[in-house]
């Protein structure tokens, strides 16, 4: 008998239940980025050792959720507009590949969980509720790549959760609404149904690519580049 998702939670480590905890108040803004992390008032917190909180910041550090500067103690990283580039970079070309090749394996359960997805996602953005959002469209994007058929996309996907998470916590700076926000994945749902791969690779590319046309003033730039393709 398979263990319950519930059973494997409460299997997890102290240390990576701590962990989990810290990067909801990270993602929530509870806890800002470049704030300090004090590995005693963390420990009183949470009423576990010192030892169980240095692992679980240990853990956040692999994911480069938290730097440790010698001598200075553990900091919440900060993302940077370079680091925000780069993320942008990464998942257009990761994305508007796998997307592609999902599109052929789209079967009617497949549309069915991302319409459901989409659907919870219209319930958020009624709410305000951009936390919910972003984990909603982390579920959408995660699921469309799982569909790729290439394990090693999948895989270097995945290892790029956290990073992109945190990504996606300042987005709600950028977009004018939350159903703003929606009406893009209602676009790239309908495009994957769609069957046409130039469509889909345009709506991958507006929707991952926008945020960059507000930081670098570059959406007369994108438009010329859309129309011309």
């Amino acid at each position: 008998m398979q263990p319950s998702e519930s059973n494997v939670i409460i299997q997890k480590p102290l240390s990576e239940l701590i962990a989990d905890q810290l990067k909801q108040k990270i993602w929530k803004e509870d806890i800002q980025l470049g704030e300090r992390l004090l590995e005693t008032e963390l420990a009183e917190h949470y009423d576990v050792s010192r030892s169980t909180i240095r692992e679980a910041l240990r853990i956040l550090e692999s994911e480069e959720l938290v730097v440790s500067q010698a001598r200075k103690g553990t900091y919440v990283a900060d993302f940077t507009d370079r680091d925000a580039n780069e993320m942008i970079e990464l998942r257009t070309l990761l994305e508007s590949h796998a997307f592609e090749q999902a599109m052929p394996r789209l079967e009617s359960e497949h549309i069915a969980k991302l319409e459901e997805i989409v659907g919870q996602m219209k319930a958020r953005a009624d709410e305000q509720d951009w936390n919910g959002l972003f984990e909603l469209d982390m579920r959408f994007h995660s699921y469309v790549v799982g569909l790729c058929g290439n394990s090693r996309i999948i895989k270097i996907y995945d290892s790029l959760q956290v990073q992109i998470r945190t990504f996606l916590m300042h987005l709600d700076r950028y977009y004018s609404s939350p159903q703003a926000f929606y009406d893009e994945h209602v676009q790239l749902l309908e495009a994957l149904v769609s069957g046409d791969v130039h469509t889909v690779n345009r709506r991958v590319r507006e929707h991952i690519e926008y945020v960059e046309t507000k930081l670098l003033g570059q959406q007369d730039k994108l438009e010329e580049v859309y129309s011309n393709e």
